[in-house]
């Protein structure tokens, strides 16, 4: 049985890589890692996802594809992206100085400078190179569970991380590769009533300073919902 301690230093340890080695991974080792995912709970038992495996040639070609349109829609506002999914930018009030403290990061981390926006486009580029890792996962919701069907594969997405991180393997979760689903549809069988949310990045890291980069992990009464109800002083709660 896992140890408490040996749990809790796996899920620390666990952060995004941003630059691969080219060293492939097992065939048998990546198939162990989707499968491992399955365990993670589901709304019903429905599963509602599918994941889109591409290596090798087919990587190599979505990576050109996806790093094509992105030049083309260059001077485009939203870079001619059209996702199945969609948020709003810029981010709420409340969050927003979270993610900034994330692109400060990894542009410091990287000696990139705010003004640099060649140098930050050029990194925007790797998202579409998939940082080098010699894996490109692709993953779709059913459309008719809405926002259940997301739920269920975010766990199924976190699973399958730890798993890769029990292996030493390096993964990396990406929003922009959700950007141009037609490109990703045109490359697997996707039934029409799945979409295309996210992608990841998955390979061995590699030694370059980014990966060293931790973002960081917020106190969890940051995140607790306070009571509406004082404690009373014998215990529990007072009602109205």
């Amino acid at each position: 049985m896992t140890s408490v301690q040996d749990f809790q230093s796996l899920i620390a340890s666990r952060n995004s890589t941003r630059d691969f080695l080219s060293d492939e991974i097992p065939d048998e080792v990546l198939q162990e890692i989707l499968q491992d995912g399955v365990n993670a709970p589901s709304w019903s038992n429905t599963r509602p996802f599918l994941v889109a495996v591409a290596k090798g040639d087919q990587r190599d070609r979505i990576s050109n594809a996806l790093v094509s349109r992105l030049r083309e829609n260059k001077e485009v506002k939203g870079m001619g992206q059209n996702p199945d999914f969609t948020h709003e930018v810029p981010y709420p009030d409340g969050l927003i100085d979270r993610s900034r403290k994330v692109g400060a990061g990894i542009y410091s981390t990287l000696g990139i400078d705010r003004s640099d926006s060649e140098a930050r486009f050029k990194f925007m580029e790797r998202n579409y190179e998939f940082f080098g890792a010699p894996v490109a996962l692709f993953f779709f919701t059913h459309k008719g569970l809405d926002h259940f069907g997301t739920l269920d594969l975010g766990l199924y997405m976190q699973t399958l991380m730890l798993s890769a991180k029990a292996r030493g393997i390096g993964t990396c979760s990406q929003g922009y590769l959700g950007n141009y689903p037609d490109i990703i549809k045109d490359e697997f069988e996707v039934p029409e009533e799945y979409a295309l949310v996210c992608g990841m990045s998955v390979g061995y890291p590699s030694d370059h300073p980014i990966n060293s980069w931790r973002a960081e992990r917020l106190p969890i009464e940051e995140l607790t919902a306070p009571s509406k109800r004082e404690p009373s002083p014998e215990g529990g709660f007072r009602g109205d």
